[in-house]
C-alpha cells in the first residue's frame, strides 16, 4: 500500500467534488466524495495501529472523518470521530472532531445522498457566513443575553436587511423585465439561515440560501447568495462619518434610507441591553459595531414627527353580515379593538425642569417617541441612556426634559466621572456653551 498516493487521489477527487457542489451540481459532487471518502478511509485505517506517526495519523483521521460526511456515509464518519476523540492529543483536532461528531448526530437519521447533500448544503452555508456575538451592555447577569435581546436583534436586523435586500434589488434589475411581484419574492427569499451558534455570550453566524431556482438570472442568484455580506459591509458596519452619510444620501430615497437605517438605531442605541460584535475573517479577531449618535441620526435620517392631529387610529373589527329576505344587509360587530401604535421622532433646542429656567441648546436633539398600547408611550434619549415611559404624552415628554435637565446638571457638578459619564459630559459641552453657569 502507497498511503501518500492513495491520500494525493482521495484529496483529487475531494478538490473536484468542491467544485461541482458550488456550480450546483450535487450528483457529480455525491459520486466523486464517495470515492475520496472510501480513499481516505483505507489511508486512515492504515495509521490505526501506528502512534508513532503523529501527528500525521490525526490530521488523517480527521481527513477520512469529514470526507465521510461529505459523502454522507454517516456510520464510517463516526467511526474515525470516536477513535479520534480517543487517541488523538492535538486539542485543535479534537475540538474539530467534537463539531464533526455534533453534525453527524444531527444527520444519522438520513439516506446517504440527502445526508451528503444536507452536509455540503451546510459547508457552503458556512463559508457565506458572517459571524455575530450578542452580549450584554451591563453584566447584571454575568455574560447571559435574554431572549429579549435576541429578539430585539433579530427583528430590526431583518427589517433592515429585508429593506436593503428590496432596494438593492430595483437596482440590479433596472435594466431587466422584472415585475413589483419579482422583487417582494426577492425580498421574501432574503431569509438569514442560522448556521452555527455556542454560547460564550451568544455568538452565531448566518448566511443566505445560495442556490438557484428554475428560471432565476444568474445575476440575481449572485445577488441573493452574497446580500448578507454586502450589506454587512455596507450597512451594518458603516461608521456613517460624514462622508459615508453623504454617499448614501445620494445613492438612497429618503424612504429607503429611513427603512434600511431607522431599525439599525435601535440597534446600535446607546441605551440598547446589548452590544453587537462581528468576526473579521481576515484575522477572526472580534469587532464591535459602532453605536449611532444623535448627530448621525439627525444627518442620515428623515425627521419623523407628527402632531396630535396627525396621530391615527388603528381598529380591528370582526362584523358578522348576512344578506335578509328583503334584500337588505344586516351587519353586527361582534368585536371591536383600538390598536393604537406608532413611532415617531421629536427635536427640541430646549430642556425644561419643573423648578428651574430652560436651558438653551447650541443644535436640535432627536428625542424617540414610540406608543403601543399595552405600555403607553416611551420617550428616549438614547445618546444619554434615559428613558421614561407614561401614559400621557405631555406628561412623558415632561419627565424626560426634567430627567435630562438632572442628568445635565449631575454631571456638570461631579468631579471625577467613569468613563461612560465623561463621554456624556463631552456631548453636553457640545450642546451648552457655558456649562459653568450651570454649577452649584
Amino acid at each position: 500500500m502507497k498511503p501518500k498516493l492513495i491520500h494525493q487521489q482521495a484529496m483529487d477527487f475531494s478538490f473536484k467534488a468542491k467544485q461541482a457542489a458550488i456550480e450546483n451540481n450535487h450528483s457529480s459532487a455525491f459520486e466523486l466524495f464517495t470515492k475520496a471518502a472510501n480513499l481516505e478511509s483505507q489511508v486512515a485505517e492504515f495509521y490505526f495501529d501506528k502512534p508513532e506517526h503523529e501527528p500525521t495519523r490525526s490530521v488523517l483521521i480527521r481527513s477520512a472523518a469529514f470526507l465521510n460526511l461529505k459523502a454522507g456515509l454517516i456510520d464510517k464518519a463516526q467511526e474515525f470521530i470516536f477513535f479520534g476523540l480517543l487517541n488523538c492529543k492535538d486539542e485543535l483536532i479534537k475540538s474539530q472532531l467534537n463539531d464533526a461528531l455534533e453534525i453527524a448526530i444531527s444527520l444519522k437519521n438520513m439516506s446517504q445522498t440527502v445526508a451528503s447533500s444536507e452536509y455540503n448544503y451546510l459547508s457552503i452555508l458556512r463559508q457565506k457566513s458572517i459571524h455575530y456575538v450578542l452580549e450584554p451592555s451591563i453584566g447584571s447577569f454575568g455574560g447571559s443575553v435574554s431572549l429579549d435581546m435576541i429578539r430585539d436583534f433579530s427583528s430590526n436586523f431583518l427589517k433592515s436587511l429585508k429593506s436593503y435586500a428590496s432596494s438593492t434589488f430595483k437596482r440590479i434589475t433596472s435594466d431587466l423585465d422584472y415585475s413589483e411581484e419579482a422583487g417582494k419574492e426577492f425580498e421574501r427569499l432574503t431569509n438569514p439561515l442560522v448556521t452555527g451558534s455556542s454560547y460564550g455570550s451568544f455568538k452565531f453566524s448566518i448566511a443566505n440560501d445560495f442556490i438557484g431556482r428554475p428560471g432565476e438570472d444568474e445575476k440575481i442568484v449572485a445577488l441573493k447568495s452574497n446580500i448578507i455580506k454586502k450589506y454587512h459591509e455596507n450597512i451594518f458596519t458603516n461608521p456613517l462619518k460624514d462622508e459615508d452619510i453623504k454617499v448614501l444620501k445620494e445613492g438612497y430615497s429618503k424612504e429607503e434610507i429611513n427603512q434600511i437605517f431607522r431599525p439599525l438605531t435601535k440597534i446600535k442605541s446607546r441605551n440598547s441591553h446589548y452590544k453587537v460584535g462581528y468576526y473579521d475573517t481576515e484575522n477572526f479577531s472580534k469587532v464591535f459595531v459602532p453605536k449611532i449618535a444623535n448627530d448621525q441620526k439627525k444627518k442620515l435620517l428623515p425627521i419623523q414627527e407628527l402632531s396630535k392631529e396627525d396621530i391615527g387610529q388603528l381598529e380591528s373589527s370582526i362584523i358578522h353580515t348576512r344578506e335578509l329576505n328583503s334584500g337588505r344587509v344586516s351587519k353586527k360587530t361582534i368585536f371591536r379593538e383600538e390598536l393604537k401604535a406608532y413611532e415617531f421622532d421629536q427635536s427640541i433646542k430646549e430642556i425644561h425642569s419643573k423648578d428651574y429656567s430652560p436651558i438653551i441648546l447650541n443644535e436640535e436633539i432627536i428625542l424617540n417617541i414610540s406608543f403601543d398600547s399595552t405600555n403607553g408611550f416611551k420617550l428616549s434619549f438614547p445618546d444619554f441612556d434615559v428613558e421614561i415611559t407614561d401614559t400621557e404624552y405631555q406628561s412623558g415628554l415632561n419627565n424626560l426634559s426634567d430627567l435630562l435637565y438632572k442628568k445635565i446638571i449631575y454631571l456638570v457638578n461631579k468631579k471625577e466621572k467613569n468613563d461612560s459619564e465623561e463621554a456624556d459630559f463631552s456631548f453636553i459641552k457640545k450642546l451648552i456653551n457655558d456649562t459653568d453657569s450651570l454649577k452649584k
